[in-house]
C-alpha cells in the first residue's frame, strides 16, 4: 500500500473559494487522504487542475465533484473551454492516468430543483457527461445516483461505488457525554440556510400543524433564521449562522437534530447537516417523505421517522428514557465512524482493490 500511495494524489480546490459546508468537506478529504498516505495538491481553477493532471507524475487522481470540474457554464465561451478539457480528460488513460470523482453533488439538478432552471443547461450537460465519463470510478451516495446518471449519460454501472454517508468534521472536537433526558423539555435543533425560499417553505409547512408543541423546544440556526418574524418566542429560539466548529457546542445542549426535505433533489444524497448531527451524537428526526434518509435512520436505528410535526411531537412525548438512550448510543456509534472518515475510506479502498 505504501508504494501504491506514492502514485496517488488527492486534488482539491482552494478552501477560501467556498462557503462553510464545502470548505469543511475539502478539509475532511485532505485529512483522510493524508491519513491514507496519499499526496494532496490544491488548485484554484479547472484549467490549472487539468494542467496538473496532465503533467504531474501521479497515476491516480482523487477529485471531489463538482468543486473543481464544475459542469455548469454561465457562458458559451467557458462551456466550450470546459468541453476541450473534457476531451483531454478522456485521453488521460493513454498516459496511464486515472481519475476518481467523489460525487457529493449534482449541480445541474440542484439548479433545476432550486431555481427551476440551469444556466446553459444543454451545454452544461454535454460538459458533465464528458467529465463523468472520463472517470475510472465514481463514488456516489446511493442507487438513485447510479440509476439517474446511467439513464442520463449512459455511464457504465461498474464504474460506481457507494459511499452512503457524508463523512464530516474530522478536525472538529465534540462532547459525547450523555444528556439528561426528560419529556418535559426536549430540545430539537434545525440547522439550515433560511434565506433559501425552498427552506422557508419547508419550515412553514412543518410548523403549521405543530401547535404549541408542549415539552418540545425548537432551535433554528443558520443564515436568515429570523425569517419567521419572531425571535426567541415561546418554544422557539433563533440563532444566526455560526461556524461548523461552533455547532458542536450548540448540539451538545440538544437532544435531536431535525432534517426537512426542502426539494426533490435531496433524494440524491444526504445533507451535511445530517452528518453534522450524527458527528455530535445527536439522534436524527427525518420526515418519511425523505425516503433515502428515512431508510438510513431505520437501518442504523439512529433517530425517528415522522409524517408531520404533530406526529413527531406525539412520538417524542411517548419516547421513554431507555429508548432515547438507545437512539443516542446508535447515533454516537455512527458519529464515530463519520468523524473518522469511515464511509469515504471504505468506498475508496474498495475501488483501489478493483483497480490494482
Amino acid at each position: 500500500m505504501a508504494l501504491l500511495a506514492k502514485l496517488i494524489v488527492c486534488l482539491l480546490p482552494e478552501k477560501k473559494l467556498f462557503g462553510l459546508a464545502t470548505t469543511q468537506l475539502i478539509s475532511d478529504m485532505e485529512i483522510i487522504c493524508r491519513e491514507l498516505g496519499f499526496s494532496v495538491k490544491f488548485s484554484k481553477f479547472v484549467f490549472e487542475a487539468f494542467t496538473k493532471i496532465l503533467f504531474s507524475k501521479y497515476k491516480l487522481y482523487i477529485v471531489p465533484y463538482p468543486v473543481i470540474f464544475h459542469p455548469v457554464s454561465q457562458s458559451f465561451v467557458v462551456g466550450f473551454l470546459k468541453m476541450i478539457i473534457g476531451y483531454g480528460l478522456r485521453f488521460l488513460s493513454f498516459l496511464g492516468k486515472k481519475i476518481v470523482f467523489y460525487v457529493y453533488d449534482l449541480p445541474i439538478e440542484q439548479n433545476i430543483f432550486v431555481y427551476g432552471k440551469c444556466p446553459k443547461e444543454k451545454l452544461s450537460r454535454i460538459v458533465e457527461k464528458m467529465f463523468l465519463s472520463s472517470a475510472s470510478f465514481l463514488l456516489v451516495f446511493n442507487k438513485l445516483n447510479v440509476k439517474y446518471l446511467n439513464n442520463r449519460y449512459g455511464l457504465d454501472k461498474v464504474k460506481f461505488e457507494y459511499f452512503e454517508l457524508l463523512d464530516y468534521g474530522l478536525n472538529i472536537s465534540t462532547s459525547q457525554e450523555n444528556k439528561e433526558y426528560s419529556k418535559e423539555k426536549i430540545i430539537v435543533v434545525y440547522s439550515a440556510n433560511f434565506i433559501s425560499p425552498s427552506v422557508q417553505k419547508a419550515v412553514k409547512n412543518f410548523l403549521k400543524d405543530c401547535g404549541e408543541a408542549t415539552g418540545v423546544e425548537f432551535i433554528l440556526v443558520g443564515k436568515g433564521s429570523n425569517f419567521l418574524g419572531f425571535k426567541n418566542k415561546g418554544n422557539f429560539q433563533l440563532i444566526n449562522e455560526i461556524a461548523p466548529s461552533a455547532l458542536s457546542s450548540l448540539y451538545a445542549k440538544c437532544h435531536f437534530g431535525l432534517v426537512l426535505k426542502c426539494s426533490g433533489y435531496y433524494e440524491f444524497g444526504t445533507t451535511s447537516k445530517f452528518s453534522s448531527y450524527l458527528h455530535s451524537g445527536l439522534p436524527v428526526l427525518v420526515p418519511e417523505n425523505y425516503a433515502y434518509l428515512a431508510g438510513l435512520v431505520r437501518k442504523y436505528s439512529c433517530g425517528i421517522v415522522f409524517r408531520n410535526c404533530s406526529d413527531l411531537v406525539k412520538k417524542l412525548s411517548s419516547l421513554s428514557k431507555a429508548e432515547y438512550l438507545m437512539l443516542s448510543r446508535n447515533a454516537q456509534l455512527l458519529g464515530y465512524k463519520i468523524r473518522n472518515g469511515y464511509f469515504f475510506k471504505r468506498a475508496l479502498l474498495n475501488i483501489l482493490e478493483k483497480m490494482f
